[in-house]
């Protein structure tokens, strides 16, 4: 009979603790999902309002959005890796005659920890050739962003490049 009851209890205790660990596991699978929804989010909301200061060309607007030690790679031109050659290009962008630039990601994903990510998606570049006429370039880019110490979202790479002409 004592052996009976000690096995009944032993069974009673792991099924409790089997139980109790799975508890645990739950909660923390659904606070890192909250904090994983929380960052995409945060991270799109960042985008949307990156692709709001390109559409009025503002230089100071796209440059805020960048860690000072980002590292920049447009298309056609040597990687960025300081504040003064990203502002350099951007305001070369920019100056083209009928520059806008307009992009939108269509992929966002964060790391285990929330604190780093990515956006992937597609731009739209319209300007003035050298014969004044209309054209646009179209092309993907890739965004890693990184969470900041006061919470805000920065990019700290961005590469972007042009479809093949059609």
């Amino acid at each position: 009979m004592k052996k009976t009851f000690i096995v009944l209890m032993a069974g009673l205790l792991y099924l409790t603790a089997c139980n109790n660990e799975s508890k645990g596991i739950e909660a923390t699978t659904s606070s890192s999902t909250l904090d994983s929804t929380n960052a995409i989010a945060a991270i799109e909301k960042a985008d949307v309002a990156w692709d709001s200061v390109s559409a009025l060309n503002s230089v100071d607007g796209w440059l805020s959005f960048y860690t000072d030690d980002a590292i920049m790679m447009p298309p056609g031109e040597k990687v960025c890796l300081d504040k003064a050659s990203r502002a350099a290009s951007i305001k070369n962008m920019f100056a083209t005659p009928g520059a806008n630039m307009r992009f939108e990601a269509t992929k966002t994903e964060v790391s285990k920890s929330a604190d780093m990510g990515y956006s992937t998606g597609v731009y739209h570049f319209k300007f003035k050739d050298a014969a004044g006429k209309d054209a646009q370039e179209t092309g993907k880019f890739d965004e890693t962003w990184k969470k900041q110490a006061d919470g805000s979202w920065k990019c700290i790479v961005d590469i972007w490049n042009a479809d093949p002409a059609k």
